[in-house]
């Protein structure tokens, strides 16, 4: 990863349907945009980071802990639909076109998954070092067989998520399935262009995380 330049985006918006003021929450004696902040800054390989927000409030909790933005985001990227890569493009464009810096890796780290520290960030990143990756994402284990979930019709009748995922009686006979755990998410620039779905896409790579227990 030498010379390479690599930006983490924190996006922490104000409003919330689900949980009003969330990223302002704690856990413990810090809230949520804190403990992202202090994982980023925990970060070995990570450039510079930024928390990306359209809120005075936590712009100001941002710059009371030592971690000022460097912009406020546009209303028109913080609504409900807006999504993280309409963020994290905000951020690229905005270093590229106010500082002339254009990152090589780009990352992002919600605040919503606080129990990242920088060894995931770090070892996530360095699962994009080659030519042949595109991104490169923190993996763990889901709490439940997805081979075991169902779908239910508009009468009630229940099927197999998985066409055969019924056939495994115990959760241990069932192949081993592994889901995204929110925490970091790193890809190049390239991709901005082509993101509207979600990971994977195209070669991505999974950096292993233990589950809570």
């Amino acid at each position: 990863m030498k010379d390479q330049k690599i930006l983490g985006v924190i996006p922490a918006r104000g409003g919330s349907k689900e949980v009003p003021r969330k990223n302002l929450e704690k856990i413990g004696s810090k809230t949520l945009v804190e403990r992202a902040l202090l994982s980023a800054n925990d970060s070995k390989l990570l450039t510079r980071f930024v928390v990306s927000t359209d809120d005075e409030e936590i712009y100001k909790h941002c710059k009371d802990i030592g971690f000022e933005p460097p912009f406020v985001r546009p209303l028109e990227i913080a609504q409900d639909e807006s999504s993280s890569f309409d963020v994290i493009r905000h951020a690229y464009e905005w270093f590229r076109d106010q500082e002339k810096w254009s990152a090589d890796i780009l990352v992002i780290l919600q605040p919503t998954t606080p129990f990242r520290e920088g060894v995931h960030i770090d070892g996530t990143i360095a699962l994009l070092d080659s030519i042949e990756v595109d991104a490169a994402i923190a993996i763990t284990k889901p709490d439940y067989p997805p081979f075991w979930m169902l779908t239910v019709d508009e009468t009630k009748s229940l099927t197999s998520l998985i066409t055969g995922g019924n056939q495994y009686l115990r959760r241990q006979d069932a192949p081993d399935a592994f889901k995204p755990s929110g925490a970091v998410y790193a890809f190049r620039p390239d991709l901005l262009e082509e993101l509207n779905t979600l990971f994977p896409v195209g070669n991505t790579k999974g950096f292993y995380m233990e589950p809570l227990k």
